[in-house]
């Protein structure tokens, strides 16, 4: 931009017109899921979509322009979003988008920096839905929503005037002062009202626009975005110090939890955010959880921030990760909690399954995961629901012939599970079939049968196929209960 806006009027007509920059595996995304967008639901998109705050942004901007008269509902969730504009017409709308990488290839540290905003936020979105889930919110994502678009307007500045977001981050950091006291000075504007002009100009809903303002902390849901806001903000900077004591301290006497309780809590939410670190390539806060306490070394600023040339941390495609997942109880119990909530057959079996294999990704931190049904002349068992294996992945052609006895024929002979480890290696790995081995490859797995009114129906496969990610007792235990409580959701589906 030759020339800055100088007024909030004017930085807020500028931002209206401007056609905002997603994540570059944002876009993978979408492409991946674009051929399947008619058996999508809504849910399954708006996970994608919740994990970019802009193109969170855009959608909820999209579907808030499109609703008929002033009377019309507020959309207030991406999946209300999705469900209102439809999967393929969203695909369509967004069919060529810039890719955020692409839009600051030539500036690595300024589009670090913004990398490091987008998982700040993403971090402080888990934190307040964790928040509201204790809360029994029953619209979780709005507080979701809110705590990750609260820094929208930062995002702004780092894309479209950078110069003065580094002249803001320096200042606050030098001189210990608060964000909104050194924004209002190099602005000339607060920056409450600047989110909240930009919200309108955005067609927020006004539950999200109050919710992202700072100034309702006496509302309570608020005062829960700001809580997770603040936790990530000072998280950044390490888990340890007065600012974070007294802002866990606060968050217990909001939840009526023993401090102790909440920091294990903020502490396990923490980690569950910073699974997706890959979407931005930049440490996430919980990586400082075990760091003792202590002053940190000053970090350079701002040109510092990333190497001359240097683009930030390479950003693997989904199926390509190479660290081992982190179990997380807390979307496991989340993912047990909705099915058993579901038990009245409100969900489809594509729904059901899509909670199942998010259980066991996310809760167990299972890397790759086959869901197979027996074929209608029970003769084999052939894929339905995969997750974790890339196109072309002999993973997504699993079938096992049942007419030979196998590993997997005995397991359908009653409702059973297994774990294939070293320690039975010898006994069972003449079992399997080559043919299936080829398919799965050697190594650890779970395995467990699934039958429903005392008949077998399928057969759960996973594992975690990288490296030195080894199983453990305790998630065998846990993929068994999985895989009951799937059992049971598949009993009332077929009741349907």
């Amino acid at each position: 931009m030759s020339k800055l806006p100088g007024t909030l009027h004017e930085w807020v007509a500028f931002l209206e017109t401007q056609d905002v920059p997603v994540l570059r595996r944002t876009i993978r995304e979408l492409d991946r899921l674009r051929p399947s967008a008619e058996r999508l639901t809504a849910s399954q998109l708006a996970v994608v979509i919740l994990r970019d705050p802009l193109m969170t942004l855009k959608v909820l901007r999209l579907a808030n322009s499109a609703r008929r008269g002033r009377l019309g509902t507020e959309i207030t969730s991406v999946e209300h979003a999705i469900m209102m504009l439809g999967a393929v017409p969203l695909f369509k709308q967004f069919a060529s988008q810039v890719a955020l990488e692409d839009m600051l290839a030539q500036q690595p540290a300024v589009l670090t920096s913004v990398l490091q905003v987008y998982c700040r936020s993403l971090h402080a979105a888990y934190q307040a839905r964790q928040w509201a889930i204790q809360h029994q919110d029953i619209r979780v994502e709005e507080v979701y929503i809110a705590a990750l678009l609260h820094d929208m307007s930062n995002i702004m500045l780092w894309l479209y005037a950078p110069q003065r977001a580094q002249e803001i981050r320096a200042a606050v950091r030098r001189e210990r002062l608060y964000y909104g006291v050194v924004h209002e000075k190099i602005m000339g504007f607060c920056v409450a009202d600047f989110r909240l002009a930009l919200a309108a100009a955005w067609r927020f809903p006004e539950m999200l626009a109050e919710l992202v303002d700072c100034r309702n902390a006496g509302i309570p849901r608020a005062q829960g975005v700001l809580l997770g806001v603040s936790i990530a903000h000072i998280a950044e900077r390490g888990w340890h110090g007065a600012q974070m004591e007294a802002t866990l301290e606060a968050m217990a006497d909001n939840l009526n939890l023993p401090l102790e309780t909440t920091t294990w809590l903020v502490h396990q939410t923490a980690v569950a955010a910073a699974r997706h670190w890959q979407w931005y390539g930049v440490p996430p806060a919980a990586a400082w959880l075990p760091m003792l306490p202590g002053s940190w070394e000053e970090e350079s600023l701002p040109e510092a921030a990333a190497a001359p040339g240097r683009a930030p941390l390479e950003q693997k495609e989904a199926g390509e990760e190479l660290v081992c997942l982190m179990p997380d109880s807390v979307r496991l119990q989340q993912v047990m909690d909705e099915i058993s909530a579901h038990l009245d057959g409100s969900l489809d079996l594509h729904d059901m399954m899509t909670l199942v294999l998010q259980g066991m990704h996310e809760g167990l931190g299972l890397n790759r995961i086959v869901f197979s049904l027996i074929s209608r002349d029970r003769a084999f068992l052939k894929t339905k629901y995969v997750h974790g294996a890339p196109p072309g992945s002999p993973l997504r052609q699993f079938e096992v012939d049942l007419r030979s006895s196998s590993l997997f024929s005995r397991l359908l002979e009653k409702m059973q599970g297994v774990w294939f480890s070293p320690a039975n290696a010898k006994t069972l790995a003449p079992l399997i079939p080559p043919e299936v081995l080829k398919t799965i490859g050697a190594g650890e797995f779970f395995a467990m049968s699934i039958f429903v009114h005392g008949k077998p129906v399928g057969l759960f496969y996973a594992d975690r196929k990288h490296g030195d990610c080894r199983l453990d007792e305790h998630s065998y235990i846990e993929f068994k209960k999985l895989c009951v409580r799937a059992a049971d959701g598949l009993a009332h589906l077929a009741r349907k």
